[in-house]
């Protein structure tokens, strides 16, 4: 008696298998991985695995050690990267993702759906790595550590292979059609029966590589989809490939009818162009965050204390000295001590302008020397670098499906079967109801296999949305998830935040009182513990007044969010903010109406800043052009009521709020997400939960990390005309993804029906099958800001 396993799904003879509450299983590695899902009640696992079978689970007695492979976060977590082995379908992720994020002790699970890469953030005083990689093997699932800022070499000999196979399949298709042409100039001016038969043993012996060699990537993925109880595209197009195929040898043999082996090659051929082509596209797509990745993989000069020597930029320590030569890459992101160099910037922000970096100035990753000599210090980790960051994130840029495209995956199941169910009526109708021969009645029914076109159909989101993606981060805009494209066309309510987005973050110095007994030094040293931009602006001049760098240890410090800080330094207070921050703490002090700094040490004040905002560039334009699109504009500031007034009054923007703290933005954003979809642009931490709060949420490359962390779109050029090329963007990307999925349709709603009733033959049918998904692919190309 054959039995099914409960956990794996596949069939066993009764005698072979263990029985456990009455229950069957094939192997004490899945009645211990059903105990767990059983006993953490996540049995709902098996009703999404609906009739999809899985491998048996086989526990390893070894575990690898991947501790170097574990960094730390900000807040001293730990933070692995894992891929994670033997998913089969989105229930095993599912799975996956339950089972970790009910384990205490691990904080943030990233996982991204396609390419099966998970992030974990984890408490090692909770739970060890070792804990996590058995845990995974305790439901069935294996896991390996990986770098994400390495590259794989996959994708190059998967090119390398596809060149291959469409290299024999076009040889031996042009071959098959010279014979071809041979063969129909015979049925016209006679041709010999044996010579016949050789022309077909011929095409025979051309068309078996082309089917086998080429075709073995559709035989595989239908293979898998069969397995997985579904019906792909590969399906469709293998079946009709076979069909005929079969069908001609069988005739040939025999000597009966027609053989159809030149279509079989031609039909293989032209899918499989169509095939190569996708790939094609998607590696173009891919090649600029591949550049990316290429940039991080190399080592350092760092000085060992006598010389320097080569050393891996992930052991690199904050304080190293590191030498930088003409040609070099800046992995690691720190502060010049010796030496003048000129840097190509352009890798990031896009600037094509030389920048001189002397002693002092800071030293960015992503920049190359063009020319110089120049020594300096690590101020962050090779993982807290900005473009370490940004590569990390671009691992999961895709893992997040549009809307769109998860609605039509869930259409293609039921496209699959119905065109299946159409090929077999269409047999069924030709050779009974209209009285055709087995022979034209199987090609009636192989046209309609090859003709319908499920991946014209199922290419029309993902391939628009990579080539948005890759056209954005060439433009130098990161899209963090496909899903953002779509949602950023939908945005009909732009919120700013007024410093460092719509004005400059350095400010018009208008103003400017010191008192006699100030010590700029103190004053200097107080002041940089804040990274507001007012606050920088205002160490930035008393640098140049002769301030200092004492190092001083200030204790005690509050940093009061949108109003200002305080600290002790010695036991004295030191006090700087608005005039509304030193007033609550009852220090006599006039208003003022423009943006401003008050400084004041035990209760006294020695300082007073005013500032006029200087509008960013483009920020005109950028505003005209969202009100020709019709969006409702409004600004949310920290700033003083005036200065936000006078910036609202310069780009006539009717909405706008002042003095507002991060609760106040959050609560406007959630009010606004009831009436509109919102898109935020914010790049302070006092930003950070208005980023999270709105539809999408945008921030600039000089943002602060948080801000950066929250959004979900970043402008690495930190100009607003970035911001307008990636609504124009968005916007061409929804239209052509609309546009793919009209023709597709349309596609197969005419063809289906011409070929059920005889009017296209299998060659045709591939030709245009192909073409249709050429055509979508060439359309997403189209997409450009």
């Amino acid at each position: 008696m054959i039995m099914r396993c409960e956990h794996c799904r596949l069939d066993y003879k009764q005698s072979q298998m263990m029985v456990y509450k009455d229950k069957f299983f094939c192997c004490k590695g899945c009645q211990s991985v059903w105990e767990i899902l059983h006993e953490n009640k996540l049995d709902e696992f098996y009703e999404k695995l609906g009739n999809q079978t899985l491998k048996p689970v086989n526990f390893q007695n070894d575990m690898k050690n991947y501790d170097e492979f574990i960094t730390k976060t900000k807040e001293d977590f730990s933070e692995i990267y894992l891929m994670i082995h033997g998913i089969e379908c989105t229930a095993c992720i599912w799975l996956n993702e339950k089972i970790l994020t009910r384990q205490e002790g691990i904080l943030e699970l990233d996982m991204n759906h396609l390419s099966h890469k998970m992030r974990i953030v984890f408490d090692e005083k909770s739970i060890s790595l070792v804990q996590i990689l058995r845990l995974i093997e305790s439901i069935g699932y294996k896991a390996s550590a990986y770098d994400p800022t390495k590259t794989s070499k996959k994708a190059d000999l998967l090119k390398r292979k596809f060149y291959s196979q469409l290299v024999v399949a076009v040889a031996c298709v042009m071959n098959i059609m010279w014979i071809a042409v041979a063969k129909y100039a015979g049925l016209f001016t006679g041709m010999d029966k044996d010579i016949k038969d050789i022309l077909n043993f011929a095409e025979f012996i051309l068309c078996s590589p082309v089917l086998f060699y080429t075709g073995s990537h559709f035989y595989k993925s239908a293979f898998k989809s069969l397995k997985m109880r579904t019906l792909s595209m590969d399906v469709l197009v293998i079946s009709g490939a076979s069909l005929a195929y079969v069908y001609s040898l069988w005739a040939m043999f025999f000597r009966i009818g027609e053989v159809y082996f030149d279509s079989v090659a031609m039909i293989v051929c032209f899918v499989f162009i169509g095939k190569y082509l996708e790939m094609f596209s998607k590696k173009r797509a891919l090649d600029t965050i591949d550049g990316l990745n290429d940039f991080l993989q190399n080592e350092v000069l760092v000085f060992n204390g006598e010389e320097f020597k080569l050393k891996e930029v992930q052991k690199v320590c904050i304080g190293d000295t590191i030498l930088l030569k003409t040609g070099d890459k800046v992995l690691i992101d720190g502060i010049c001590t010796s030496g003048e160099i000129s840097m190509d910037t352009s890798s990031l922000n896009g600037e094509n302008i030389p920048k001189l970096v002397q002693k002092n100035d800071a030293i960015f990753s992503a920049c190359i020397v063009l020319d110089g000599s120049a020594q300096y210090k690590a101020t962050k980790l090779y993982k807290d670098s900005k473009l370490s960051k940004i590569i990390q994130l671009l691992e999961f840029a895709n893992s997040k499906k549009a809307k769109l495209e998860s609605l039509v995956n869930n259409l293609l199941v039921y496209f699959s079967r119905t065109v299946l169910f159409l090929a077999l009526l269409c047999f069924a109708f030709a050779w009974f109801y209209r009285g055709l021969d087995f022979e034209n009645s199987l090609v009636n029914a192989i046209s309609v296999l090859i003709i319908a076109c499920p991946c014209a159909l199922a290419l029309a989101t993902p391939v628009s949305n990579l080539v948005a993606l890759g056209r954005a981060l060439k433009k130098h805009i990161l899209f963090k998830s496909a899903s953002v494209i779509e949602d950023l066309s939908k945005c009909n309510c732009v919120v700013f935040d007024k410093t460092g987005i719509l004005t400059k973050i350095q400010l018009e110095l208008k103003e400017v009182f010191l008192d006699k007994q100030i010590d700029l030094d103190e004053f200097y040293n107080f002041i940089k513990l804040s990274k507001h931009p007012i606050s920088q602006n205002i160490a930035s001049y008393l640098k140049k007044k002769g301030a200092k760098d004492l190092n001083l240890n200030f204790e005690k410090l509050v940093n009061v969010q949108a109003k200002g800080l305080s600290a002790f330094l010695e036991g004295k207070s030191f006090l700087g903010g608005s005039c509304r921050f030193l007033q609550e703490r009852d220090i006599l002090v006039k208003d003022s109406e423009n943006t401003h700094f008050v400084f004041a040490k035990e209760g006294k004040v020695l300082a007073f800043f005013e500032f006029n905002s200087i509008l960013r560039e483009g920020a005109k334009e950028l505003i005209d052009y969202l009100k020709k699109e019709k969006k409702e504009l409004m600004i949310l500031s920290g700033d003083h009521q005036k200065a936000v007034e006078k910036v609202a009054k310069e780009l006539q923007i009717q909405n706008f709020k002042a003095s507002c703290l991060p609760e106040d933005k959050m609560k406007t954003i959630e009010n606004l997400s009831k009436k509109y979809k919102v898109l935020f642009v914010g790049d302070g931490v006092n930003d950070a939960l208005a980023l999270k709060y709105a539809t999408v949420s945008m921030t600039l490359r000089e943002g602060s990390d948080l801000a950066i962390e929250s959004s979900d779109i970043l402008l690495l050029k930190n100009d607003l005309f970035s911001l307008k090329k990636a609504i124009k963007l968005s916007k061409n990307t929804f239209k052509v993804i609309k546009q793919n999925l009209a023709f597709s349709l349309v596609y197969n709603a005419c063809t289906i029906p011409l070929a059920f009733f005889g009017m296209i033959n299998p060659l045709f049918a591939a030709v245009s099958m192909s073409f249709s998904s050429i055509i979508v692919i060439l359309n997403a190309l189209r997409i450009k800001e």
